[in-house]
């Protein structure tokens, strides 16, 4: 099984919160304004309040459809959403350091492959500007999140691709059997390759200068 269809489930495990292509509002509130709140700031890039808000609700709703709402209280979703939005910062950051873009044809690409986008299968400009409305949003702020989830994605996918394995975790791998051994190895590699970013943001904040104002939302 190639890395690319090996990293595929990391993808959609480990970004699941950072990324979120449908209408998301990421933070668009004027920085300069002092009467705006923001929640944390890394490097001076600043997570705003509704974002925080935006990106809990989003998370609450998608683990209501797999858990129970005592099962959740476990989980301390404040922190996890805080933590995904600073690592998103942390990976666009860098991703611009390491000169990584999304051009103009790839961002086009995505917007017309969109299925919330399309009518009959084929993209539709009405229906794109008409959710887009609804979401409040205009399509130059869709637009340029669209795009910074595109690069946190690319800039993720080149890390993880960077995990290997030793030599006891590939002989296991090839020991295993079954019909489900594609699956296995598989979920195996990209448990792998989320450890390698994770362990990948964590070096680069040390780096940056990050503050946090937890008090505010916990």
């Amino acid at each position: 099984m190639s890395s690319h269809k090996f990293f595929s489930v990391f993808l959609l495990s480990a970004i699941t919160i950072m990324i979120s292509i449908a209408f998301v509002f990421w933070g668009i509130g004027p920085k300069d304004n002092p009467q705006v709140q923001f929640l944390a700031e890394v490097e001076g890039d600043r997570i705003m309040l509704e974002e925080y808000y935006r990106a809990y609700d989003n998370e609450y709703r998608r683990l209501k459809e797999q858990y129970s709402d005592e099962e959740i209280e476990k989980m301390n979703v404040p922190d996890r959403v805080i933590d995904s939005l600073i690592s998103r910062k942390v990976l666009l950051i860098a991703a611009e350091r390491a000169g990584i873009r999304v051009s103009e044809k790839e961002l086009q690409d995505a917007i017309i492959n969109e299925p919330a986008f399309q009518r009959d299968g084929v993209f539709d400009v009405n229906v794109y500007e008409r959710r887009l409305r609804l979401s409040r949003l205009s399509p130059q702020i869709y637009e340029n999140a669209l795009s910074s989830d595109m690069i946190v994605a690319k800039i993720s996918k080149l890390i993880g691709e960077t995990a290997e394995l030793t030599a006891e975790e590939a002989k296991m791998l090839d020991s295993l059997e079954g019909d489900n051994k594609a699956q296995l190895s598989q979920i195996f590699l990209s448990s792998k390759s989320n450890q390698v970013v994770k362990a990948y943001i964590e070096s680069i904040k040390r780096q940056l200068d990050i503050t946090v104002r937890r008090d505010l939302v916990l």
